[in-house]
């Protein structure tokens, strides 16, 4: 009982998704229930609270691996279930369903499959890829590890925002310079294969398999529900970006003599420990400890000595991130405090 009320609180990211499909029962304006739930209901519950969020001791369990596990099944009933409520929507209501069902999928999805790609096991990683594919963003399964987890806080990395960086400019540079950094790295893996093996070409799969499945609405459903799934998927990726954007702004590993950039560590990263984010988002919130030890379970992830701190919680940046002069208002001078 212990483990479960402990785990359970990482099931926060459900409890709004039950306000998008309450939203879509609903109807009308209602249908933006879900954005509304993760952007003034969470940013406002993340301030009030303000606690830091976990303690030392974690029960052991296998609660945590059932949690991601569910994700997929979960994830797949909830974005069906917004394709049936798409049918006879009017533009009003679509939007809203666009915008409540891709806020999950960028939360649920998109984060739940960030950690599953980075497991050891064969078995887990495919099940954050099948997530990926809900939101027509497979690419990221090798672009993140491989790619962002190597040239994070350097200019080779798509991900990591520039100082002074617009948000807008970003989301374009981040999306296509990490499918292009992905088709490199598939490329560099095969390079030295039999040619037979290009057939295993795992981008091309991702590519192909969300293009059937995109077909597959579209054939099944029609124009609104492929609407609906596209941009849902595109909302998706624009939070999950979002997050990418606000972890590693402005900052940047230095360049040795050799060519080569010094380490990862902690102050690479920004960190935020309140209770609402982590439990939201199953502790992405202790980012320079992911970026040391990558592999490590969310669960065991702590605060790193020397780390950034964001000045509020994800939501609230989030938001802060798409005033761009006011984000370097605020940013920019925690940046020039780190650098002295």
């Amino acid at each position: 009982m212990k483990a479960f009320l402990f785990y359970s609180r990482y099931s926060l990211a459900y409890l709004f998704a039950l306000l998008a499909l309450l939203g879509a029962a609903l109807g009308g304006a209602w249908t933006f229930l879900g954005v509304i739930g993760l952007f003034v209901i969470h940013p406002i519950w993340d301030h009030i609270l303000r606690t830091k969020h976990i303690p030392e001791v974690r029960p052991k369990s296998r609660l945590p691996e059932a949690l991601l596990i569910f994700a997929l099944p979960f994830m797949s009933v909830f974005l069906f279930t917004g394709v049936i409520h798409s049918l006879d929507a009017t533009a009003l209501e679509l939007t809203g369903l666009i915008l409540s069902f891709g806020a999950i999928t960028g939360v649920l999805a998109i984060n739940t499959a960030h950690e599953l790609a980075h497991r050891r096991e064969k078995t887990m990683r495919g099940l954050g890829v099948g997530l990926l594919l809900l939101a027509n963003f497979a690419h990221y399964a090798i672009e993140h590890v491989y790619g962002h987890h190597k040239n994070v806080a350097t200019p080779e990395d798509p991900a990591t925002a520039r100082k002074n960086e617009w948000i807008y400019t970003y989301h374009f540079r981040s999306f296509f310079g990490g499918l292009w950094d992905a088709f490199k790295l598939e490329n560099k893996r095969l390079n030295n294969k039999p040619l037979w093996h290009r057939v295993r070409h795992r981008i091309v799969w991702y590519l192909l398999l969300q293009v059937l499945m995109c077909l597959a609405v579209f054939g099944l459903y029609g124009n609104a529900a492929l609407v609906f799934w596209l941009g849902q998927g595109v909302v998706g990726v624009l939070l999950l970006q979002t997050a990418d954007y606000i972890e590693h702004y402005g900052l940047v590993r230095t360049k040795k003599e050799d060519g080569f950039y010094e380490g990862t560590k902690a102050p690479h990263s920004w960190d935020s420990y309140q209770a609402v984010t982590n439990y939201t988002l199953i502790n992405l919130g202790y980012h320079s400890h992911h970026h040391l030890k990558a592999t490590l379970p969310f669960t065991e992830l702590q605060e790193q000595p020397g780390a950034l701190k964001l000045p509020h919680g994800y939501s609230a940046m989030a938001l802060l991130a798409f005033a761009s002069p006011l984000y370097f208002k605020k940013m920019n001078p925690l940046i020039s405090l780190h650098q002295k």
